[in-house]
């Protein structure tokens, strides 16, 4: 093993008492925060670790059956290529790089290259529309854009904005190839395999400060148009909270469930395995299949698995009992944990599904850690190395009990996993308030110092390991010509997920009946993209309001609640499943 610089070693440091530490107390008086001024995560510890490293770093697998494993050394080769290729592009530090891609190697490769350049990752779900590429190109001040094939199109339709690039680059799947024209949006593209052609060494010419910016995600709140969520350098040590909590070790190979576009994947699919040198397993759908998923995490030895509610209902009514899996620990994060859903994985696995609950804006801040018993509904304990308050709208905290805001401690320390910021001064003046961060959401903490879960303050919700705002599909269905008003809420579709739904009051000259509710159907699915889309639409004649006119989404989820608890539909109520025909749907039970 290489010799790693002052910072390095204080992380490593760091790294080895949470992975050995005793206990949940232990683990709390002991975790101090270090200080950090010149620390590259890629270059100063990945490449160190990583050198002459045989140990697989990663194994991929996807539905068509293809398999590849890569070394500790493999990536940090490769990754030394692709900065190099980078560089050649005219890559330099602080440029913003926006990836669009399906888990791959080449993601995992791509990750470190821009890192080693000093660079910026701003992940991209695959599933936005061309006008969300545009205005994330846009307001993220992108300087290169990577993406595979498949969604090359896409990109193209982006328009003019494509210009402003100083490149882009187009990555093959396995067995398939970046097919290039000469036309002249294809002139802005560069294939990936030209990453072959450079050198596997890599030196960087500056230095990394750990207030350099390393990853910004977009997120949805309750305003019009999507936030930046900015991490510097130092956030893959943040993580070292989110470890703990996933009691990751160097023999595990771990999988998590999530899609690279999110700040799920760089939490628990990059930055958090490789900070334990764990083994990392990633697979790559089309759509999530189950009983296929089962079978990979029994085949491939899977030892550490992390996935949302909605995966684990999922696998808790398949049977279980006929797999011998490897797996010793087992987590969900995303949504929050359903006691039946707890009871009854540790009935078929006999393992503690641990819950953790954290942000984009932050690392792991309370969970369920290894060996400690939690009372039912509770999330666990503050993670080490955070402080928190429950408050009230004056930033009082509340005594134990009692609802209020989470709030999470910036002084004396501030968590090296918090963000930066947003890149909106008038949203950083709402978070930040005295010396703490406001995290939007609530929950109260009972007497023992555990914490229980409550709910968005903004009514932003999950779908699918989607993170979803209503004001933002609110808008976007509003642009139908026949709508007035649009309010949007989480409801449970037939298969038990959790789906978007949208109340919605027409014109006075348009009438709600089953045509309209096919007509703004086929504008949603036109005009939006698939993770945000409404899955059923109740037209009604007004909404419960405030008195300052603001919808009342509570009593539309209670209405909501009221008619699935009866098996009941509204009475204008239509679901998309009510045009299989019309809407080319492809039924799935």
């Amino acid at each position: 093993m290489e010799t790693f610089n002052p910072d390095a070693k204080k992380f490593i440091e760091l790294r080895d008492f949470i992975q050995n530490v005793k206990n949940y107390e232990e683990a709390k008086k002991g975790f101090k925060w270090p200080r950090l001024t010149k620390f590259n995560w890629a270059t100063d510890y990945f490449d160190k670790i990583a050198y002459k490293n045989t140990k697989p770093a990663l194994i991929y697998a996807d539905n068509d059956g293809n398999e590849l494993i890569k070394t500790f050394e493999q990536m940090r080769s490769r990754s030394n290529q692709v900065a190099n290729f980078l560089s050649d592009l005219g890559l330099q530090k602080g440029d913003r790089v926006m990836i669009m891609m399906d888990t791959s190697v080449e993601i995992y490769e791509l990750f470190l290259g821009i890192m080693k350049l000093g660079g910026v990752i701003i992940p991209a779900s695959t599933l936005l529309s061309p006008t969300d590429i545009s205005d994330r190109i846009k307001r993220g001040n992108i300087s290169l854009f990577i993406a595979h094939h498949k969604y090359k199109d896409k990109v193209d339709k982006a328009g003019e904005v494509l210009h402003q690039l100083k490149a882009m680059v187009c990555v093959k799947h396995i067995n398939q190839e970046c097919n290039l024209q000469n036309d002249e949006t294809d002139a802005l593209w560069t294939i990936y395999d030209e990453t072959n052609k450079y050198p596997d060494e890599y030196e960087s010419n500056f230095i990394t400060f750990t207030t350099d910016i390393m990853f910004m995600f977009f997120t949805s709140g309750t305003t019009s148009k999507p936030k930046l969520v900015i991490h510097p350098y130092h956030y893959p040590v943040g993580h070292l909270t989110t470890m703990y909590w996933l009691d990751l070790q160097k023999n595990d190979i771990h999988y998590n469930i999530s899609s690279p576009g999110w700040a799920k994947f760089a939490w628990s699919s990059f930055i958090t395995p490789w900070n334990a040198e764990a083994t990392i397993f990633t697979y790559h759908y089309n759509a999530f299949d189950a009983d296929k998923t089962l079978d990979l995490i029994e085949k491939y030895k899977i030892s550490s698995l992390c996935g949302p509610l909605t995966v684990w209902k999922l696998f808790i009514i398949r049977d279980l009992k006929k797999y011998k899996f490897n797996l010793k620990k087992i987590v969900s994060a995303g949504e929050p944990l359903n006691p039946e859903v707890s009871n009854k994985v540790k009935e078929l696995l006999g393992l503690d599904l641990r819950e953790g609950y954290g942000q984009t804006e932050t690392t792991a801040v309370i969970f369920t850690p290894k060996g400690m018993k939690v009372p039912e509904g509770s999330m666990g304990k503050v993670s080490p190395g955070y402080e928190i308050a429950i408050m009230d709208d004056q930033l009082n905290p509340v005594p134990p009990g009692e609802d209020g805001q989470i709030a999470i401690a910036t002084y004396p320390v501030k968590p090296l996993g918090l963000l930066k910021g947003y890149d909106d001064e008038n949203r950083n003046n709402d978070i930040f308030k005295g010396s703490w961060y406001l995290t939007g959401d609530t929950a109260y903490v009972d007497k023992d110092s555990f914490v229980y879960f409550i709910g968005r303050a903004d009514d932003v919700f999950k779908s699918l390991d989607y993170r979803i705002s209503p004001f933002e599909v609110e808008s976007e269905i509003m642009e139908h010509h026949a709508v007035l008003e649009v309010g949007v809420i989480p409801t449970i579709d037939h298969r038990d997920r959790i789906v978007p739904k949208a109340f919605i009051v027409l014109k006075p000259d348009y009438i709600p009946n089953k045509q309209m509710a096919l007509e703004i159907f086929r504008f949603i699915r036109n005009n939006m993209s698939p993770y945000k889309r409404p899955r059923s639409i109740e037209f009604m004649e007004a909404f419960p309001k405030t008195i300052s006119s603001k919808v009342m989404r509570k009593d539309l989820r209670a209405y909501d609640k009221e008619l699935k608890q009866n098996n009941k539909r509204g009475k204008f109520e239509f679901l998309e499943l009510d045009f299989i025909e019309e809407l080319n749907i492809r039924k799935r039970n």
